[in-house]
């Protein structure tokens, strides 16, 4: 992965696709999720939310309010006992928005610490097609953007981002939809053997990523279950995130440059943990 210096006005990186980075015609991809988390911004209240909205509105004209998402760190060391924690709050629940787009492909989660980008595969949509990461990541600098450039104007406070994740949401079918597909035949980590039913199953994996000097920075999850569709066919969920600290400076740029990385190590671990007989049905070409 490279970044070079552009001189335009939508974005002042473009990027290059790793030559060696596997690729599939047809990959299961269901959902891909570009986001941040950032420290809050002093002075910001959520009845402003409004203000963000009309930021984003030509492009994201629904609004739908949904539960605020809990801050997420990847930390490191050994592990602690599970503990319950309770918190007092005064005033209106926090909330977190989706500004959606006019086909219902594409959407922006908002929330006074988070904003993210989701592209999701929607039956007729005008744009089914993932429009790959290239562009979808250069729409989220812009916005990335806007949404420092409202901070900076308003509270003279720009974005400082403490956790940065990308996530690939796959949906896995058998090759004949009418019959569940069989874990084994797909994910090349799963070895159930002869006498173990694998009907319903869940698997997780996580693999820690170090910096140069050997310290962890970020956290790659792989997950996958059985599961079904609303129209009640049986497939393979597959989700596979990296999430940790941005890359060289919390500002954008350490943002854009972590979910560049991010991207690739999510793409290779898809290729790894993937079956031979998956990539010819999805048709690999590199």
């Amino acid at each position: 992965m490279r970044i070079s210096n552009r001189a335009s006005r939508i974005s002042p990186y473009t990027v290059i696709r790793s030559p060696d980075l596997p690729d599939f015609k047809n990959p299961p991809l269901h959902e891909v999720v570009l986001g941040v988390q950032f420290n809050a911004v002093r002075g910001y209240h959520q009845i402003l939310s409004y203000e963000i909205w009309n930021l984003f509105r030509e492009r994201f004209p629904v609004v739908q309010e949904q539960p605020a998402l809990v801050p997420q760190f990847e930390t490191f060391g050994l592990p602690s006992r599970q503990q319950l924690n309770f918190e007092m709050i005064s005033g209106a629940m926090p909330a977190r928005y989706w500004f959606i787009g006019p086909d219902s492909s594409e959407l922006l989660q908002f929330q006074g610490d988070r904003l993210l980008h989701n592209w999701r595969k929607v039956d007729g949509a005008v744009e089914a097609d993932y429009p790959r990461f290239e562009k979808m990541i250069e729409k989220f600098e812009v916005e990335l953007r806007a949404l420092e450039n409202y901070f900076l104007a308003t509270f003279k406070e720009k974005l400082v981002v403490n956790q940065c994740e990308v996530s690939y949401i796959n949906h896995i079918f058998g090759e004949e939809r009418r019959l569940p597909p069989k874990p084994t035949d797909w994910l090349s980590f799963l070895n159930f053997g002869d006498r173990l039913a694998s009907e319903e199953f869940t698997a997780s994996l996580r693999d820690v990523v170090r910096a140069d000097d050997g310290k962890p920075r970020a956290r790659l999850h792989c997950d996958a279950a059985s599961a079904a569709n609303p129209q009640g066919q049986r497939l393979i969920q597959l989700t596979l995130t990296a999430r940790g600290i941005p890359l060289g400076d919390t500002g954008i740029g350490g943002a854009l440059a972590f979910l560049h990385d991010g991207r690739d190590r999510v793409v290779r671990l898809f290729a790894q943990a993937t079956t031979a007989r998956a990539h010819k049905v999805w048709q690999r070409v590199k």
